[in-house]
């Protein structure tokens, strides 16, 4: 069986897939009192301020078993999508959405990176503050008001009342994608509430707005899972409402604004990545990071480590193989898909001395929720 292009405007390229999975469709949920205001009534400055990273979960005792043999060699199954920089030239006001206290330490916008870093388990990485950063009348010229950084922002939602963030990106117009325990809890508690997704966030301003959802999906093998990791396919999308970027303007989709990341399955398990989002223990999850790292290890049962030092708040995050503005004669090697999301930040471990996070591999059960998001009019198009 082959995935075929159903919208041929999503740009979806199949070069082959497996049927692996396919019986577990997507689990989902309708915003049934959608706004088209760009934030729901629910999100108050001090709610937005008191917002906590949802915990990285933590690998089970003995669920993390390496798998060696899966790494010896790439799966050729695979199917992708491309980014898009961003259609609309110029940006809205900034939307200042909470004045951080001194207590979340917001540090000055310099450069700052630890390179050739590593953990016990000897997986390294390099991790730094996106960077540069400007403020005032120079923001404009930052690194995190450019494509594709313009599609990583913080995704806001809530437990049982609780406001929380996570990590999230853009891979369509319409589209945002995280981790599967960003939206729902893997238990029969189901699905969090109150989604709302900020792109560019730094230092409690919105540069590029805030973002009402309309519908959220993730896969039943995480919503069945029982809330343990690593989990085979701890990922979700959710589908954001168009909106007026002033009042009484024309009406715009999220990723004319920012643009959007491409994506690419079974591409996890050999690679180099850029883990890009908001964790909590760098910077008070005030400013976008930027973890760079090669794969580590495969475990069981469909995931692949890398080596980072990132915590809570980072889930969700997008590992993006291939981040770059493309040179004069394009992208070189054997693998040239340029800004294509391979995984999501999904789990870490319980102490904080192996500095290495997990993601599982994208595969065909991604695919069934790209396609389900993409049958909605005008989501893909």
């Amino acid at each position: 069986m082959k995935y075929t292009a159903i919208y041929s405007a999503c740009t979806l390229f199949v070069l082959a897939t497996s049927t692996a999975y396919a019986q577990h469709g997507p689990v989902s949920k309708v915003n049934a009192e959608v706004a088209t205001n760009g934030s729901a009534p629910y999100w108050t400055a001090e709610r937005l301020k008191a917002a906590k990273p949802l915990p990285l979960p933590q690998a089970r005792a003995g669920a993390h078993v390496p798998d060696p043999a899966a790494a010896l060699a790439q799966p050729a199954s695979q199917a992708g999508a491309d980014g898009q920089p961003p259609s609309l030239q110029g940006a809205p006001a900034p939307q200042q959405l909470f004045f951080p206290s001194p207590e979340q330490k917001i540090l000055p916008d310099s450069e700052g990176v630890s390179p050739s870093a590593a953990g016990t388990f000897g997986a390294h990485y390099t991790s730094t503050r996106v960077f540069p950063l400007f403020s005032g009348a120079n923001a404009g010229f930052s690194a995190d008001r450019a494509y594709p950084y313009t599609t990583v922002g913080k995704l806001f939602f809530s437990i049982s009342g609780v406001p929380y963030v996570c990590s999230a990106s853009v891979i369509q117009r319409r589209i945002v994608a995280t981790a599967g325990h960003c939206v729902h809890s893997g238990t029969a508690a189901g699905f969090h509430s109150n989604f709302m997704f900020a792109p560019a966030y730094r230092d409690g301003v919105a540069p590029l707005k805030t973002w009402n959802w309309r519908l959220v999906t993730t896969t039943a093998t995480w919503a069945g899972g029982g809330g343990g990791v690593p989990n085979a396919a701890d990922y979700a999308m959710i589908e954001f409402v168009d909106q007026a970027l002033t009042p009484g303007g024309p009406v715009y989709k999220l990723g004319n604004l920012t643009g959007w990341l491409g994506w690419q399955t079974v591409s996890l398990a050999l690679n180099h990545t850029s883990k890009l989002g908001y964790p909590c223990n760098l910077d008070s999850c005030q400013k976008m990071q930027n973890v760079a790292s090669n794969n580590f290890r495969t475990t069981f049962p469909n995931n692949v480590e890398y080596g980072s030092d990132a915590r809570g708040g980072s889930s969700g995050g997008p590992w993006v193989q291939n981040f770059e503005t493309v040179p004069v004669g394009g992208a070189t090697g054997l693998n040239t898909g340029v800004n294509r999301v391979v995984g999501v930040t999904s789990y870490g471990y319980i102490s904080t001395d192996p500095k290495v996070q997990g993601a599982s591999i994208l595969d065909s059960r991604w695919v069934q929720l790209w396609n389900l998001v993409c049958s909605i009019a005008g989501n893909c198009s």
